[in-house]
């Protein structure tokens, strides 16, 4: 026996146990005093901010709450704009009007692009086509963003208002239909409010439509596009996918995945799927155009003339991804609307004389896109800063070469910067007497130009912010029209009192986009047999019309829940028999 095999053999059990449980701890050590280091480099100096936690940073301080909310209490204590640390990741947090002017107005240039995620650029998209949105600045999203702001500007939408008239009426047919279901007029509307805001980037994307909300469950292709929606909503959300800031988990969620305790394909079969539809009804939309059968929407102009455009295929499909994201932020818009509304009888009664004192026949008028009831502007762009669905606007980036400035603080970069729209929305100095709902406030002189941060601002501010505000517009005016709005019978006394709070009554605190709990309201027809007219001679009006300016192609015709789209989304239907690339 040498030597060496001799002090092996003698040395003790217990020794080896030791150094086995010493180890680990003693690298996990390591491993927390390296990622504190990083952390602590990582902090930008002059500017102020909770420190956080090893690893996890200032997260424990989110869970459970609103965001926006919890940010804009820390403003008080750290000023209008901070640092905070999420995990291994610094973001700086914009929470008042004149800060977001200074940053993303005053410095726009080195405030304009978008940074990048973990879960959605790499798991979910890991490459592939990308919406405007979620697009770093560059040559390519700056041509894809002015096509989209072309289509969507105000000449533009003027063009729209047969769809925007159409959507609208088919809401008030579904809520009467609804209504009727019931002897209290007791609506559960997420259906109705749901096809809404799906037919509006339909329609306008694609020139296609869903007829009816049963749709909703029964056609395949619906069910999929509500559902892969919903997720990539959930997947981009930047307060609870900790994959983003916790970059030790990655290597956790690999191994489970390899343990097959997790479906490692799931991510990245969202993304193909979501590809994949959009590439078919992109295909379908092109044979329309081919045959002369399509009706006028905003790809079908693009594929007229693409080479005009300066496009190509993937950045096509990229305006159509963009188009879609715009339906996760109408719907909670209305549900909150209606919410609100069964506890302001005084709202629905002024905006109701509003419209007759304006205009006596728009109370029956199937086409109401046209006008301009002032109080009935007031009162959107009331409930869109009241509400603020999106409380934290879609992230933005410093510049990939230029950092930005605040009050001696250098922000580096490709550094995070969240847009508080919600505490600017919130922001005394611009809204006096914020926390109370007041359509008025916008009837004033000053108020009347007061900046809507519902849709952001700036460079890369919401471009459908016009007709998004239209549409709405011509559902609220819809809506006072035709019914009365009464709070739902489960929420009497012993109800939830919180159901139109918009910080109390959502139904996921931590969620980005902020959706109500409650889903139901009485809406009593002021006057059924008025409604039903004005719904049957509108639909003669447009029957008469045909494809071109009526209704559009009916969604799903022709498609089988078997296609090969549906399963991995990288075929194309292009119309030509060629892949899409």
């Amino acid at each position: 026996m040498d030597i060496l095999t001799y002090h092996i053999a003698v040395i003790p059990m217990s020794r080896v146990l030791h150094y086995a449980l010493l180890t680990p701890l003693l690298l996990s050590v390591l491993f927390v005093i390296g990622s504190e280091i990083e952390r602590y480099l990582a902090r930008i100096p002059n500017l102020p901010g909770p420190r956080g936690l090893p690893l996890v940073g200032s997260l424990p301080w989110l869970w459970g709450k609103v965001h926006a909310e919890q940010y804009r209490q820390w403003a008080a204590r750290y000023g209008d704009v901070f640092q905070v640390q999420l995990g291994q990741r610094t973001v700086v947090v914009v929470n008042s009007s004149s800060a977001a002017r200074a940053l993303f107005l005053g410095q726009r240039e080195t405030t304009n692009s978008r940074p990048l995620f973990y879960v959605l650029h790499q798991k979910v998209q890991s490459g592939s086509v990308t919406s405007i949105g979620t697009s770093p600045w560059d040559e390519s999203c700056k041509k894809r963003r002015k096509v989209a702001a072309t289509a969507l500007n105000k000449a533009a939408v003027a063009s729209y208002f047969p769809i925007i008239n159409l959507e609208s009426r088919a809401f008030v047919a579904d809520i009467l239909e609804a209504s009727q279901e019931s002897e209290s007029h007791t609506v559960d509307f997420r259906d109705a409010v749901r096809k809404f805001a799906i037919n509006m980037v339909l329609t306008l994307n694609y020139g296609m439509r869903v007829e009816s909300v049963k749709e909703l469950h029964s056609n395949e292709i619906i069910k999929e596009i509500v559902h892969v929606e919903t997720e990539i909503s959930r997947l981009r959300d930047i307060t609870r996918n900790y994959e983003n800031y916790i970059p030790v988990l990655r290597p956790i969620y690999s191994l489970a995945a390899r343990l097959r305790l997790y479906d490692g394909d799931y991510l990245p079969s969202i993304g193909r799927r979501r590809t994949g539809y959009h590439r078919t009804l992109l295909g379908k939309l092109r044979q329309a155009v081919a045959t002369g059968t399509d009706r006028p929407c905003i790809q079908g102009n693009v594929l007229r003339d693409p080479d005009s455009r300066g496009l190509g295929e993937a950045e096509i499909l990229s305006v159509s991804l963009s188009m879609m994201a715009g339906a996760d932020t109408s719907q909670p818009t209305v549900a909150w609307a209606i919410l609100l509304l069964a506890r302001r009888p005084d709202v629905q009664a002024r905006a109701y004389r509003a419209i007759a004192d304006a205009d006596p026949e728009l109370l029956a008028s199937p086409d109401v896109a046209h006008s301009r009831v002032e109080y009935i502007d007031a009162f959107t762009k009331e409930i869109l800063r009241y509400f603020t669905a999106l409380k934290i606007a879609l992230p933005r980036a410093t510049h990939d070469d230029l950092g930005a400035t605040w009050q001696g603080a250098t922000i580096p970069p490709k550094t995070a910067l969240f847009l508080n729209s919600w505490a600017c929305s919130r922001d005394e100095t611009l809204y006096p007497d914020a926390n109370i709902f007041a359509p008025e406030r916008w009837l004033t002189a000053d108020g009347a130009h007061s900046h809507q941060f519902a849709f952001g601002i700036g460079g890369r501010m919401c471009p459908a912010s016009h007709l998004a505000h239209k549409a709405l517009y011509a559902v609220f005016l819809h809506l006072f029209a035709h019914f009365e709005v009464l709070p739902a019978p489960a929420a009497g006394d012993d109800g939830d009192v919180f159901v139109d709070d918009a910080l109390e009554g959502v139904a996921e605190k931590e969620q980005f986009v902020s959706t109500p709990r409650a889903v139901a309201a009485r809406l009593v027809p002021r006057d059924r047999a008025r409604t039903a007219e004005m719904l049957a001679k509108a639909a003669a009006v447009e029957a008469a019309a045909g494809t071109r300016t009526g209704t559009g192609t009916v969604i799903g015709t022709g498609l089988s829940s078997r296609e090969k789209w549906w399963n991995n989304g990288r075929e194309s239907t292009d119309g030509r028999g060629n892949e899409a690339e």
